[in-house]
């Protein structure tokens, strides 16, 4: 049976041009990964929405969605060049890029005070507190959260599953107490962002004592990151935008609609992350010309199956709304034309070829873009549609996600 099962792979792989080998071991990993920490992210949200109304569950995304906003100040995006590093074997980048990280996060950090104040003067004593929580904590987290791209870079999915597993139970068992304890905004967001934070900790010191990183670092690895964390910034910005203009516009329980829409989706999405997560390394293996007759022959079996999946996601979500979230049955249109969104994955395929190859001037062109006809779309398609209008922006902007890249990687 084992030679049948290597001949087998041997056969795929030789089919689909891929170490398909390599797929099954890291991505069973991966996959297990996505179970486990989905089952607790299930089980967080069935709660949320059998014990936490609209109003709060809506106000607390809200905070969630602008703290997002904040971090794109901290060079949060410090990790795909971290990964392509020490993919090369420069695994002293995993301390230096945290350091780095751990200063320039300041930045974020008086941007939330600032917020944190302004809803103090506005007598909003519960967003004033959530912000200074995001103010005091929430840099040193995406500083410390880098422990992944190391692993990832090493290829140590099985690592990575455990710990990943150990960093969400603690995550999520924070928010569940803060459910039974006082089901309200403020204890909801003290709850993510402080147990996040001690989670990001407890695994960053154990990935250094464990794995100790060796001294070797690349010259460029801080400065490729820089360039990253710039090019993130209008995508940063843009990416809790739908949340921002779904409160201030339409209310907090518009936003528990439209939050639990794209909960299943989101979820399911992050499964799938684990393709470009595993493609990244491998493509920094490759040169530039091998990657491009990879994608050339094979993104089109990508696309397939990514629609194969939507299909199936559109068929049993009704079902799925009325087993696990009963007092949302208004979401369940608008999670069924969110299925599209699954699409996302392939335009995160293209974007891992486009960082393994260095290409910084097409990834400017790319990571400027995409956010700016993103913003267009939701401001103008919100206005006159509501919840509808910012589901059609974002399933337009993931095609534009991945036409743009496309032709950047393939152009002379």
């Amino acid at each position: 049976m084992n030679n049948l099962a290597l001949s087998w792979t041997n056969r795929l792989s030789r089919f689909f041009e891929i170490d398909v080998a390599h797929l099954i071991k890291g991505g069973s990993w991966m996959n297990a990964n996505f179970i486990a920490t989905s089952l607790l992210g299930l089980l967080s949200s069935v709660l949320l929405a059998r014990f936490v109304s609209k109003d709060a569950y809506g106000t607390y995304q809200f905070i969630l969605a602008a703290a997002s906003a904040i971090a794109v100040f901290a060079p949060n995006t410090m990790s795909s060049a971290v990964i392509r590093s020490v993919a090369q074997g420069n695994e002293g980048d995993l301390v230096r890029a945290t350091s780095f990280q751990l200063r320039w996060g300041l930045i974020a950090s008086v941007i939330a005070l600032a917020v944190s104040g302004w809803y103090l003067w506005q007598y909003n004593l519960g967003l004033s507190a959530a912000f200074l929580l995001v103010a005091l904590l929430m840099p040193s987290t995406l500083a410390l959260n880098t422990w992944g791209a190391y692993l990832q870079g090493k290829k140590e999915y099985r690592g990575y599953f455990f710990y990943n597993l150990l960093g969400t139970a603690i995550a999520y068992g924070g928010v569940i107490a803060a459910i039974f304890i006082k089901p309200e905004f403020f204890w909801l967001a003290l709850g993510n962002i402080l147990f996040a934070f001690l989670a990001n900790l407890i695994l960053y010191r154990l990935t250094i004592k464990k794995y100790r990183p060796n001294k070797q670092t690349a010259p460029d690895t801080l400065a490729y990151g820089t360039h990253l964390s710039v090019m993130g910034i209008p995508k940063g910005l843009v990416g809790p935008l739908d949340a921002l203009l779904i409160f201030h516009f339409l209310g907090a329980a518009p936003l528990a609609i439209y939050s639990f829409a794209t909960i299943l989706p989101e979820k399911l999405i992050g499964g799938l992350k684990a393709i470009p997560t595993m493609a990244l390394p491998k493509f920094s293996e490759k040169n530039e010309e091998d990657v491009k007759t990879f994608f050339k022959k094979k993104i089109w079996w990508l696309l397939l199956f990514l629609g194969i999946i939507a299909a199936l996601y559109a068929l049993v979500a009704p079902f799925l709304f009325d087993l696990l979230f009963p007092t949302y049955t208004e979401s369940i249109p608008f999670t069924r034309v969110y299925a599209l969104s699954f699409f996302a994955v392939a335009a995160s395929v293209i974007h891992a070829a486009l960082l393994s190859q260095k290409k910084t001037k097409e990834l400017y062109y790319s990571t400027i873009a995409s956010p700016l006809v993103k913003a267009g779309l939701l401001v103008g398609l919100m206005i006159p549609f509501g919840i509808w209008g910012i589901i059609w922006a974002k399933l337009i902007t993931i095609a534009f996600q991945i036409i743009l890249p496309t032709y950047l990687l393939y152009r002379r």
